[in-house]
């Protein structure tokens, strides 16, 4: 190895010093309480950005590490420790192999951080879908016929361009969760402007975000130019009718609601069946049979909820289900996390490492007996 600076050979030691995790876990575990609490409060997926998935936590204008710079840093530390300060010697490799199991768990939780992604569907019974939805993000699509044409995330609302379109687009009121209120009955409400479908008749209130952002309803309202039907529309999530217009003989279609992710299968949800308590309306437990079908290739499956599919990189989990007059869905939680495999490969190296060092360890002990 190089000979390196003073400053350089002190910063190598200070971060494979094993106290370093000592100093690393405080904090981490206050993180871990305080972002949990904080879900009673904000919501399970903004309090997992806010305290979790983030390098810096605010706590006012005091900027502090968040989980990936903790985690990082102890990552590096057992990291740079395994290579540089571990005994290579067959009497230590059980705990060398224990060290190695316990990067390549930190290793599948940066991967699983950094490439997972938690969706839903929602299946009605005797229909099939392709596609999953975002439990909070949110999209404005426009499409021109069947042609998707443009995607904006609602999150960037504020800085959304239009340019590209064929026609004009000014956003006049955003909300991340709308109270819908009578237009007739807004204060600024002027008869004279030209509101078109259901702006006609609608307007929106911001109102506080609610903690399960699945709920919230998120609603833009619109001013669109250029078109043969020039106006002010609203777009909100599960609007009944998208907004419709022509412009040059073209036929334009613009909606906002959950991002879709396409799946490269289906499942047709074929029997949704819920069990309850005995002389009560609460369910005991409910599973749904459905059909997965990947090309010409389909079979059955039943999805409980303590025994979810995994296919394809992609879990479902029996999450929900909705209920109507004569009507009947299932709500499955998707999860895609191209790092399960780590905990697994992770774990079974690091038990792998405990036993051959108790079996090492006995062995010498026996050698030590006269």
């Amino acid at each position: 190895m190089e000979k390196q600076p003073p400053s350089a050979k002190k910063l190598l030691n200070t971060l494979v010093d094993a106290d370093m995790v000592f100093w690393i876990m405080p904090p981490l575990m206050i993180l871990l309480i305080t972002g949990t609490l904080a879900q009673r409060w904000l919501g399970l997926w903004p309090a997992i950005d806010q305290y979790f998935s983030t390098f810096i936590i605010w706590a006012g204008p005091v900027p502090l590490p968040g989980a990936y710079i903790l985690l990082g840093v102890l990552s590096i530390n057992l990291l740079l420790k395994f290579l540089f300060k571990s005994d290579w010697k067959w009497e230590k490799s059980g705990i060398a192999l224990t060290h190695l199991g316990a990067i390549v768990l930190l290793l599948g939780g940066l991967v699983t951080a950094m490439t997972a992604r938690e969706t839903y569907m929602l299946i009605p019974e005797g229909d099939s879908t392709p596609y999953t939805y975002s439990y909070s993000q949110r999209d404005l699509l426009v499409f021109q016929g069947d042609d998707l044409l443009a995607r904006y995330d609602f999150e960037d609302n504020k800085n959304w361009n239009f340019e590209k379109l064929p026609f004009g687009i000014d956003v006049q009121y955003a909300c991340a969760n709308c109270e819908i209120l009578r237009r007739a009955e807004t204060e600024n409400y002027d008869e004279t402007l030209p509101y078109q479908s259901m702006a006609q008749f609608m307007a929106f209130k911001e109102k506080p975000l609610d903690p399960q952002p699945e709920t919230n309803l998120t609603g833009v309202q619109l001013n669109i130019t250029g078109t043969s039907q020039d106006g002010i529309y609203m777009a909100f999530d599960g609007m009944p009718k998208p907004i419709e217009f022509e412009h040059d003989g073209q036929p334009y279609l613009i909606m906002l609601g959950k991002a879709q992710y396409p799946l490269p299968f289906e499942i047709e949800l074929q029997d949704f069946v819920e069990e309850r308590y005995g002389g009560t309306d609460m369910a005991k437990s409910y599973h749904s049979d459905v059909v997965v079908r990947d090309g010409d290739v389909e079979w059955p499956y039943r999805i409980e909820m303590n025994q979810p599919l995994t296919y394809r990189g992609y879990t479902f989990f029996q999450s929900s289900f909705e209920k109507g007059q004569g009507f009947e869905a299932t709500i499955l939680a998707v999860v895609e996390n191209k790092g399960r495999l780590f905990p697994y490969i992770g774990t079974a190296i690091m038990t792998l490492g405990l036993l051959l060092h108790c079996f090492i360890a006995l062995g010498r002990k026996r050698k030590a007996q006269p």
